[in-house]
């Protein structure tokens, strides 16, 4: 009688546990969607900063380099990019803005 109680006592924490692991764990994106999202926001921050010095063009090609500049160093750390993929994203940059 003693270990049916065990065993039901510990079949009613195991599943409690399970329940409270699964309920916090985290959703992994799968890579492509991460990369797709970085992209996007590189592109879009670009776009505003080339809206925001839209009348002084000195001061939109000095941000832009910075940026770019700043988005290269950025990829080159980043581990979801291999070279030429960072290669190809500033190329697509530097043709966005102009």
């Amino acid at each position: 009688m003693e270990y049916i109680i065990a065993l039901i006592l510990s079949t009613i924490f195991t599943l409690i546990f399970i329940f409270f692991k699964r309920k916090n764990s985290s959703v992994l994106k799968p890579k492509v969607v991460k990369k797709e999202e970085i992209v996007e926001a590189y592109k879009f921050e670009l776009l505003s900063l080339l809206a925001e010095f839209e009348n002084d063009k000195d001061k939109q090609l000095q941000e832009k380099l910075k940026f770019l500049k700043r988005v290269n160093y950025e990829l080159s750390m980043n581990i979801f990019f291999d070279e030429n993929e960072a290669k190809e994203l500033i190329q697509e940059l530097v043709r966005l803005g102009k």
